[in-house]
């Protein structure tokens, strides 16, 4: 028996860790849309998916703030998920531009949990980050280290970790796993 699974849809797809998980799951046979403004990123990452074996993949560049191509792709796809990886990443900019990092990690966040509400999808993956300890009392870091953030990106993170604990207090449908990476470095073999 053949068994058709719904695609996985993965924000920032084409970006380091957002690109290795993407061929992680073309490997084990999950469909995926990749959506990614590629401001981080580069279409070539797509190019190398393909000599690394992925089948082709469908790409949609786009925002995840633009709650329109959000919905168009919601409304063309019957996902089984979201993994969100889309965002800013640097430390130092965040400190130089906060309300950036906000807008982009905070608001894209929310726009994304809003059109998969709105779509009946309630399975995300949050790529957060290790920052939301802020200055540790100990290492290594217990899980549960109190949370607290030194910077915007840190913040920002640790905000939309809060949205999502929220958001499945009040509507225990979401199945929300949060991932909190320290340094996430390498190359495919």
């Amino acid at each position: 028996m053949h068994c058709i699974m719904n695609p996985i849809l993965v924000t920032g797809g084409c970006g380091f860790i957002g690109s290795h998980t993407v061929l992680a799951l073309a490997e084990s046979g999950w469909p995926v849309v990749v959506l990614d403004n590629l401001s981080n990123s580069s279409p070539r990452v797509l190019e190398r998916l393909r000599e690394l074996g992925a089948p082709p993949l469908q790409f949609v560049q786009g925002d995840v703030r633009d709650a329109s191509v959000l919905d168009a792709l919601f409304a063309r796809h019957r996902f089984e998920g979201v993994i969100h990886f889309a965002g800013l990443k640097a430390v130092g900019e965040s400190v130089a531009q906060p309300l950036r990092y906000f807008d982009h990690n905070v608001g894209g966040t929310l726009q994304l949990l809003q059109a998969m509400d709105r779509a009946q999808v309630r399975r995300v993956v949050f790529s957060s980050s290790a920052t939301v300890y802020g200055d540790p009392a100990q290492v290594p870091i217990p899980e549960t280290a109190p949370l607290t953030a030194t910077n915007p990106y840190g913040r920002s993170k640790l905000m939309c970790e809060d949205a999502l604990r929220s958001l499945h207090q009040a509507d225990p449908r979401w199945s929300i796993a949060i991932l909190r990476y320290f340094n996430p470095v390498g190359a495919h073999p």
